[in-house]
C-alpha cells in the first residue's frame, strides 16, 4: 500500500508581521506578491542590485515594501529588527509578561522565503534558521522547506490554495485555472461578505452566548441557510443599505426568522427580504 504523503494546509497569520525575503528574481517577486496580499510588513535583501527584478522596485516605489536592502546577504539580516532580550521564564509567565511576549516575537521574522540560485548558500541560511528557530522556505527545494507556496486563488476574503507538496507547480497552477473558471463571473466576495453579516448579526441579536449548545445551533442554522441557494445567488443580493439609521434591515428581518428560516425559494426570498 502507497504511503500517502501530504503537508498541513492553514491559513497562516502574517498580517503586521515582520518576513525576510531573500533574492530578488522572478520567484522572489512572486513570494513578495504572496506576503503583500496578506498584509505582512515584507523585507527583501535583493543580492547584486543589477539583478533586482524591476517590478520589485516598483512595489518598493509604491511603499509596498517595508524595507529592501540592495546588497547580498548577510547572516546579521536573520535578526535585523531584534533588539530585546527576556529572562521570562515559560513555565512562569503571567498576565503581566504576555505583552513583554509579544513584543518579543513583533521582533522576529514570522518567515524567512530564500529565493537564490546558490545552493550552498541557501542550504546555510535554512539551517541558520533552523538554529534561530525560524520557519523557512527554500525555493526549489522541497526538503528544506517548512512551508510550501502553493498556486492560490485570491478573491479577497476567498482563498484557495492548492499544493502538490512542492513537486509539480506547474500541475497546481492547472487546477487552480479550473477552479477560477468556476467562478467566473460570480463575484465569490460578495457572497461571502452577506453570508458573515447574517452570522455576525444572529450572534448580536439572536443566540449571543458562546456555550457549546449555542454554537452548535448558531453553526446548524447558519449552515442550513447557506446551502438554501447557490453561490451565484449569494452574490447577486445586497444586504446592507444606505439608509444609517438601520443599514442593517434586510439582515435582521433574516436571523429574526431563527429558528425558522426565510423562504427557500430565492424568488421569495429576495420579495421577502425587499418588503
Amino acid at each position: 500500500m502507497t504511503e500517502t504523503k501530504g503537508s498541513l494546509l492553514l491559513a497562516w497569520q502574517v498580517k503586521d508581521k515582520h518576513c525576510l525575503v531573500i533574492g530578488a528574481g522572478d520567484v522572489a517577486l512572486s513570494r513578495i506578491h504572496h506576503l503583500i496580499i496578506a498584509q505582512a510588513k515584507v523585507t527583501v535583501v535583493t543580492g547584486i542590485s543589477k539583478d533586482v527584478h524591476p517590478e520589485i522596485l516598483d512595489l518598493n516605489a509604491q511603499g509596498k515594501i517595508h524595507k529592501l536592502i540592495q546588497r547580498n546577504y548577510q547572516s546579521e539580516d536573520l535578526q535585523m529588527y531584534e533588539t530585546a532580550s527576556t529572562q521570562l521564564d515559560y513555565t512562569k509567565l503571567v498576565l503581566d509578561d504576555f505583552k513583554e511576549v509579544a513584543n518579543l516575537v513583533n521582533e522576529s521574522f514570522a518567515c524567512v522565503c530564500c529565493c537564490i540560485d546558490d545552493y550552498a548558500l541557501s542550504t546555510k541560511i535554512y539551517y541558520q534558521c533552523k538554529l534561530l528557530r525560524l520557519p523557512v522556505n527554500i525555493a526549489d527545494k522541497p526538503p528544506l522547506c517548512d512551508f510550501y507556496f502553493g498556486s492560490m486563488i485570491n478573491q479577497d476574503n476567498l482563498q484557495i490554495m492548492i499544493s502538490t507538496n512542492g513537486k509539480s507547480p506547474r500541475l497546481s497552477k492547472l487546477i487552480k485555472d479550473n477552479i477560477a473558471r468556476q467562478f467566473s463571473g460570480v463575484d465569490v466576495n460578495k457572497a461571502i461578505e452577506n453570508l458573515g453579516l447574517i452570522r455576525s448579526r444572529l450572534r448580536e441579536l439572536i443566540l449571543i452566548d458562546d456555550d457549546l449548545v449555542t454554537i452548535d445551533a448558531r453553526m446548524s442554522w447558519i449552515k442550513e441557510l447557506t446551502d438554501f441557494y447557490t453561490i451565484k445567488q449569494w452574490s447577486s443580493i445586497t444586504l446592507t443599505s444606505e439608509n444609517t439609521d438601520s443599514p442593517y434591515e434586510k439582515v435582521d428581518k433574516i436571523v429574526k426568522c431563527f429558528p425558522e428560516y426565510p423562504p427557500c425559494d430565492f424568488v421569495d426570498f429576495v420579495k421577502f427580504i425587499d418588503t
